[in-house]
């Protein structure tokens, strides 16, 4: 399994799997290129430090994501810092992911994004990650209120 350039991952207890993440993962790191995660769990830094450990990182994809009882994390734990900053020059695209300060703290702690190509559907602060990739950015597809045209 050495040649994956992709991995979805649905449900991810991100704190449980961090002390293993390498032991699991590690021969998915030299090539994977595209990471999906559907309703992560875990804090903002958690997330941010999980999509660090991949640091040939192209494509991020983020499903629903809301703040439920990490409300209220702890900013300031530098345990979790990424142990890389994933080139991150491919596509995002994040739907109904609504934890805030998630996208300033992802910028801020990858030292910036440089993403081509945008999705981003009904998430909350997308200006930061817009503005992030001004300079890069081919391709955005922006649907602030639900895709479905219902009202959130």
């Amino acid at each position: 399994m050495t040649n994956i350039r992709e991995l979805h991952i649905d449900d991810l207890d991100i704190p449980r799997f961090i002390p293993r993440a390498r032991h699991y993962l590690g021969h998915f790191l030299p090539r994977l290129q595209s990471l999906c995660l559907k309703s992560p769990e875990g804090s903002r830094r958690q997330i941010i430090f999980f999509i660090g450990l991949f640091e040939h990182l192209q494509d991020l994809t983020l499903l629903r994501g809301t703040l439920g009882k990490w409300e209220h994390e702890p900013v300031d734990d530098l345990t979790l810092i990424p142990p890389f900053s994933p080139p991150l020059q491919g596509r995002l695209m994040m739907v109904h992911f609504m934890r805030v300060g998630f996208l300033e703290n992802m910028i801020g702690l990858l030292g910036g994004v440089r993403f081509r190509h945008m999705d981003l559907f009904g998430v909350g602060e997308t200006q930061l990650v817009l503005y992030a990739c001004a300079k890069t950015l081919e391709t955005l597809r922006l649907y602030p209120a639900n895709p479905w045209g219902e009202q959130s």
